[in-house]
């Protein structure tokens, strides 16, 4: 198992005073402003009369509104001018006196930029986490002799063993004393969830549940010897040693594991941002799709409202491929457009020497080979191989982007440690990939999927049409600096595809794309009234309303086809149309879905809503008994100040039956 990220962290009574400030982020150098180091001067230490906080003074709130924003955004106002300085500063010079101390020569500093909400969120998440192993092992057998070895082997070495024997045969005492040994319980049935530090365990005997050995739950590492392990997830974290079948493995997990107690740091490997996640805003479903992939569990649901457990998360980036807003951004992972800068940098390097765009293999096989590809053997020789740690990091905009940088086909092969919910997910970008290239006119097989252990053929796993790829015009690669600094995964896709159409020569405007791809439009129906309960719903924006107007905008670069615009329509006239606008600047610019004319107060005669809104709703109220008068529907077309006067007279001057 590779700890690549893993470092052995100082013990914490070996830290200074000063070691434990800067971790803390505190400052203990010397101030000169007169305050004591990390304290809060109050108003009697900065010369200001105390105030007596139960006074109405302390209650008054000016027009400045100081606490709207977040604390953590508060600037110090050491060397800022406050407008009470600068007026003591022009009452002594009227009184000819001489300038106070530190007023003199104060100017206001230039402001540092104050940091978006995304880049505090991120910021705030990128702390290191620390981990404490006492060495408590959980060791899982199929039978006691083999528990019992091992438990003594690795206890000699420093480590808490507890043996977990799992078996269908029947014990009548599944616990019975053994002085002198490790701690011994006979299962039925056993799960194990969690990471390294903090695994646990239930453990089920004849149907009932039963407290695990040792202190009960917790456990820090686990040796599983069973054929398949008890780990309730789709892959095995670190910390967590399922060796099956091969000696080797179980032999190097002997070793390792007692170099796993001790005090670690772990990175971060995901910053959530809370305020683009779909999760939560349906009422009838809700974006499930990160929550469901994640292969650690380590993504949860509660109040509805999704947090990601950072000692769980692993950060294979899968998260971040599916989202379809960017919720979920990688930190340890390079990003999309710095995989491409390598990629664009070999292709340049190898420029002469192939006659059409090399093969771009991305790999997270640590014996990632040649051999290993079906088309070496076919005479696939122009190939440049890109090894990544995480393979389900690798989105459309990276599958794309290679081919828009001047690779003449893409190959992604997927280790044997994937689960099928990684695969899943590599498929669908393979599906929404060959879609693309099929409305472009060029071979799906341009980009290929190889499985390691070999799988039914997937999205472009025939062999390469390598005369459809020679065919291609020659149009210069995506240059470097094409997409934006921290352009978000949808740009880089919009930018490749529009490069690829140069390159194909496709005279279309739009491709469609499968259901359920995060890109797409939105088409109304002939039943909207523009109540703009859509508009309303939109997390993204991609639907407004055109100011006074009656009308409904559309921005086709926004939408992710969540789907909470056609679930809010009470006239269900919403139809989701997965699509990619070939054109970058049509997706850009607003376009209006529906607009009517409007309707005017018959009081006041202001406009207050659409003439087709006021319709349907007389329509819908036609015959309620709240609405039999004729004096009550009209109320129905003025607005909501002539609405209540008018209701308001009719209780004066009529009887409660009549009004």
């Amino acid at each position: 198992m590779s700890q690549a990220f893993w470092q052995r962290a100082v013990p914490v009574q070996d830290m200074t005073e000063r070691d434990v400030s800067t971790a803390a982020g505190i400052s203990t150098s010397p101030r000169t402003d007169g305050c004591e180091a990390g304290v809060a001067s109050g108003g009697a230490a900065a010369g200001i009369g105390a105030i007596d906080f139960p006074s109405p003074e302390s209650s008054r709130v000016d027009d400045l509104n100081d606490f709207s924003a977040n604390c953590r955004d508060f600037e110090t106002l050491e060397g800022i001018v406050t407008a009470d300085m600068r007026h003591r500063m022009e009452r002594n010079l009227r009184a000819g006196k001489a300038e106070e101390p530190g007023l003199a020569d104060a100017a206001p500093p230039p402001r540092r930029r104050r940091p978006k909400a995304d880049e505090s969120e991120e910021r705030e998440s990128a702390g290191p986490l620390r981990i404490v192993s006492q060495g408590r092992t959980l060791i899982v057998a199929t039978d006691v002799e083999r528990g019992d070895a091992y438990a003594k082997l690795l206890g000699n070495r420093g480590l808490i063993c507890s043996v977990v024997v799992r078996s269908k045969a029947p014990s009548p005492d599944p616990q019975e004393p053994r002085p002198g040994r490790p701690s011994f319980l006979r299962v039925d049935e056993l799960s194990i969830a969690g990471t390294f530090g903090a695994f646990l365990a239930k453990a089920a005997v004849n149907g009932k549940e039963r407290h695990l050995p040792g202190d009960g739950t917790a456990f820090d590492l686990v040796l599983d010897l069973q054929p398949a392990p008890s780990f309730a997830g789709d892959r095995l974290p670190a910390g967590y040693y399922a060796p099956g079948a091969d000696p080797d493995a179980l032999g190097e997990a002997v070793s390792e594991m007692p170099e796993m107690k001790g005090e670690f740091e772990k990175p971060r490997f995901t910053a959530f941002l809370r305020r683009l996640c779909l999760h939560g805003r349906s009422r009838s479903r809700d974006c499930r799709l990160c929550l469901d992939l994640c292969p650690f569990a380590a993504i949860q649901s509660e109040g509805g409202a999704l947090s990601i457990d950072p000692y769980r998360c692993e950060g294979c980036g899968a998260c971040a491929v599916i989202c379809p807003t960017g919720a979920v951004r990688p930190m340890q992972q390079p990003p999309a457009e710095e995989l491409l800068k390598i990629v664009r940098g070999s292709l340049e390097r190898h420029a002469g020497a192939y006659a059409s765009g090399p093969t771009v293999v991305i790999s997270d096989r640590d014996d990632a080979d040649r051999r290993d590809l079906p088309a070496a053997e076919e005479g696939e020789r122009d190939i440049v191989l890109y090894r990544v740690d995480q393979i389900a990091g690798v989105g459309l905009e990276t599958l794309l982007g290679a081919l828009a940088c001047g690779a003449g086909r893409v190959v992604v092969v997927c280790g044997p440690q994937n689960p099928p919910k990684i695969r899943s997910l590599l498929k669908s970008q393979m599906q929404m990939a060959c879609a693309i290239l099929r409305g472009l006119d060029m071979a799906e097989d341009t980009i290929r999927m190889i499985s390691f252990p070999p799988e039914e053929d997937g999205p472009g796993a025939r062999a390469p049409n390598r005369a459809a790829a020679d065919a291609r015009s020659a149009v210069p690669p995506l240059p470097a600096g094409a997409a934006p600094p921290g352009a978000d995964k949808r740009t880089m896709v919009r930018l490749a595809v529009r490069r690829l159409q140069e390159r194909s020569g496709a005279d279309r405007t739009e491709i469609p794309l499968p259901e359920g791809s995060p890109f797409g439009a939105v088409a109304v129906s002939a039943g909207c009234t523009l109540c703009m309960a859509c508009a309303s719903a939109c997390p993204a924006g991609a639907l407004s309303a055109a100011g006074d107007a009656p009308r409904l905008l559309f921005r086709e670069s926004l939408c992710h086809q969540c789907g909470l615009c056609r679930e809010a329509c009470p006239e269900k006239s919403i139809r989701l149309v997965p699509r990619i606008l070939l054109n970058p600047d049509a997706a850009e610019a607003p376009a209006v879905l529906c607009r009517t004319e409007p309707t005017r107060c018959v009081e006041c005669g202001l406009i207050f809503g659409s003439q087709a809104m006021v319709e349907r709703m007389q329509e819908k109220l036609a015959g309620h008994w709240m609405y039999r008068s004729g004096r009550q529907m009209r109320r129905l077309r003025m607005c909501r100040v002539c609405r209540t006067r008018d209701t308001l007279l009719s209780h004066e001057r009529m009887s409660g039956n009549e009004a």
